[in-house]
């Protein structure tokens, strides 16, 4: 695995990495565009992948038939092409990530008029406990980022990608700069010493815990009745990091965006990873079932290969 790529490097001005380089000018240009357009844009871009992309399709849609058994054939459809409507909408809250007026040192913060803040209190009702902000994988997670750093420094946890240019526009559109003028830089899921450090001062962190995990350690919990396998390592840094741990849902609606802050959960850890885990994935699940075409269907969290016949 590369190490986090913060500085621009000549290699990447090499043919190899030319097609990612158009990619990335095309979000450019689609930036400069009023923010209707450019929803609009984002929204052809997911119905266009609805047609493109069978083999995304065909999982996505399995797991909704798994998640939503009592739904027929018609209403899981409506989900399905609803879903990748908003996926298209995420490529452009990642121009906005990218290019937007808070990445502009004069610009403040408070002027948020796309976003409404529930649970507010919550990220100051532990003073003196670095926050695990459990965010899980809906296709708002970058706007989720950007909301949350109008109101608090964090640190996002991230899966470091194998293409060093990838890595670097990654690593670059998530580090952001606070009006405090402090540079908040996301931490790779690789780095467990540096979460703990990290929450140990008091520091905050956005982690996305929800997605499949085999590694050793793994552990398969019910999510909406089916086995998964799954990461307790959230428990492990809670108690080692002896943080707080807040789960965060957003919500998307047309190009208004709600976020809701829980209150920390009592008694997490409790000891018991299978019973920790299954409390969060309940509370997804609840949340899920509120706005179901903005859950990342698109990934295999069931393995439904193995074993299963849609």
């Amino acid at each position: 695995m590369p190490k986090p790529t913060q500085k621009f490097q000549r290699q990447f001005l090499c043919p190899k990495y030319w097609g990612i380089w158009f990619g990335f000018l095309l979000l450019r240009v689609i930036s400069f565009l009023p923010r209707t357009l450019k929803f609009f844009i984002g929204k052809k871009i997911g119905q266009l992948l609805y047609y493109i992309a069978p083999s995304r399709k065909s999982l996505a849609r399995k797991n909704l038939q798994l998640s939503f058994p009592n739904k027929n054939k018609e209403q899981i459809e409506v989900i399905l092409k609803e879903h990748f409507e908003s996926l298209g909408i995420s490529l452009i809250e990642t121009t906005i990530n990218l290019w937007g007026s808070h990445r502009r040192p004069y610009q403040k913060k408070e002027k948020t008029p796309f976003f409404t803040f529930h649970g507010l209190e919550n990220l100051n009702a532990y003073p003196n406990q670095g926050l695990l902000l459990v965010v899980p994988h809906f296709t708002t997670i970058e706007t989720t980022g950007l909301m949350l750093s109008y109101k608090t420094p964090f640190r996002p946890i991230y899966r470091q990608h194998d293409n060093p240019l990838m890595e670097y526009l990654i690593t670059k559109s998530r580090t952001l700069i606070l009006n405090s003028g402090q540079t908040v830089a996301p931490l790779a899921n690789t780095n467990t010493r540096g979460m703990i450090k990290a929450l140990k001062e008091n520091e905050n962190i956005m982690i996305l815990p929800d997605q499949r995990y085999r590694a050793k350690g793994s552990v398969k919990v019910p999510f909406f009745g089916e086995e998964a396998p799954s990461n307790p390592g959230i428990c492990k840094l809670a108690k080692l990091g002896n943080a707080k741990v807040l789960p965060v849902f957003t919500r998307r609606h047309g190009q208004q965006y709600e976020i809701i802050i829980h209150p920390g959960l009592d008694n997490f850890p409790s000891g018991n990873d299978y019973a920790d885990i299954l409390r969060l994935h309940q509370l997804y699940e609840a949340e899920i079932k509120t706005n179901p075409a903005q859950y990342l269907w698109t990934h295999n969290r069931w393995d439904l290969q193995k074993g299963h016949d849609y």
